[in-house]
């Protein structure tokens, strides 16, 4: 039987941008300011704005540590994302300042930017040693096209936040704009973007693009020529996200199947991927996941020419 004592903290996994990282989910599934066109998530359920304690940091740290002690090597960082938009959480910066003393890892939040309008969240996620805004359009159409923001808010808003966030904070900043093509792809917006960018502090800007099945299944990834030629037009801060790289670390055979379950939760993962994001040999990964597909627990889809594997349930 599956231990499932894990229910806020998910991974480890790989990341370019982070190492590897320890993700804390504080946020209900799919409770979300946006709902993307590209979310692996699956759709929002839930739209909203407002802010609130959705657990208590005990909790949340509880959980962690109690991952951290069942891990030989420890993570880079612990990273506050998931499935909804972390910073609806109204005890944002307590967590951050609790999960830093705690550990003693640096913390990264990764955020949509739609909520830094308001300074208390600002504030908050500042406490952050890196912090992953993103920023997919800057004309109305294309933002709310691909995007598919709550009523209440606006690109221009968001815009003005993410500046006035950008100009005060003093960690690293690595913004991330995902593209998909016919959507945000239009001229305008490409060179309302880069215009945006450049007054923008910020240490990188990465490109990404839907890899994975998202919410609308027809959209598919823009190919590695296209994103390079986009990485030369946004100018030399830019870089293209590539694949995870592999990985060696060791993992428990006692939590495997529950960190493939907890993975699978939050993103529809091939093999490969939880192969690289585990540490474990693609074969004892496949055979965990035949094992969780008899029980129910996981289902296989094709996407893209690629089988890949979610939870059950991660949609309801």
């Amino acid at each position: 039987m599956m231990n499932r004592s894990f229910r806020r903290v998910f991974g480890p996994v790989p990341s370019r941008r982070l190492g590897i990282s320890l993700g804390i989910d504080v946020i209900p599934r799919k409770t979300c300011s946006f709902d993307c066109v590209y979310c692996e998530c699956g759709a929002t359920t839930e739209k909203t704005i407002e802010r609130r304690d959705f657990c208590s940091v005990r909790e949340v740290l509880d959980e962690c540590e109690a991952r951290l002690s069942a891990m030989r090597e420890k993570p880079d960082c612990i990273t506050l994302s998931g499935s909804g938009e972390p910073t609806l959480y109204g005890r944002m910066g307590e967590l951050i300042d609790e999960a830093k003393r705690s550990t003693h890892l640096p913390v990264a939040v990764i955020t949509n930017s739609s909520l830094l309008w308001m300074p208390e969240v600002r504030e908050e996620i500042s406490r952050a040693d890196i912090v992953l805004p993103s920023l997919d359009a800057a004309v109305e159409d294309s933002f709310k096209r691909i995007n598919r923001p709550h009523d209440a808010l606006s690109l221009r808003t968001i815009i003005a936040g993410l500046a006035a966030f950008l100009a005060e904070y003093r960690g690293r900043a690595l913004l991330e704009v995902l593209l998909i093509k016919d959507y945000n792809t239009g001229r305008d917006n490409l060179e309302a973007l880069r215009d945006i960018m450049v007054g923008l502090r910020i240490d990188k800007v990465q490109l990404n693009t839907a890899v994975r099945p998202g919410t609308e299944r027809h959209i598919a990834p823009i190919d590695d020529a296209s994103l390079e030629a986009l990485r030369a037009f946004f100018g030399p801060r830019c870089e293209v996200i590539a694949s995870a790289q592999s990985t060696r670390m060791r993992h428990e055979t006692g939590v495997l199947e529950d960190t493939i379950v907890s993975l699978l939760e939050r993103r529809p993962c091939t093999i490969d991927d939880m192969s690289r994001s585990l540490g474990v040999a693609a074969p004892l990964v496949a055979a965990a996941v035949q094992s969780l597909i008899s029980a129910g627990a996981v289902i296989e889809h094709w996407h893209g020419g690629s089988a890949f594997f979610t939870a059950v349930g991660k949609n309801q």
